[in-house]
């Protein structure tokens, strides 16, 4: 099975295709919601988007900002 890279994004093969999110992903959609992440807490979104990930609906912004919240909005900042 030859894997065809893509950009940052994801990759495909004959019988497969994935869509990769990381955590500058994380990162930046958390600035936006006033939330400064680490590295470290980035992955634990990350993470939580895998083991809570539903299949009728994917992984999406609105999937990243949920498990942002949901993680860290407690530490948001308010203007």
């Amino acid at each position: 099975m030859k894997k065809k890279e893509l950009p940052k994004w994801g990759w495909q093969d004959e019988d497969h295709i994935a869509v990769l999110w990381n955590v500058d992903d994380v990162k930046t959609q958390a600035s936006i919601r006033n939330i400064k992440l680490t590295k470290e807490e980035c992955r634990q979104v990350l993470d939580a988007c895998l083991h809570r990930h539903d299949a009728n609906i994917g992984i999406s912004w609105d999937i990243l900002d949920h498990h942002i919240w949901d993680l860290f909005g407690h530490r948001k900042k308010v203007a």
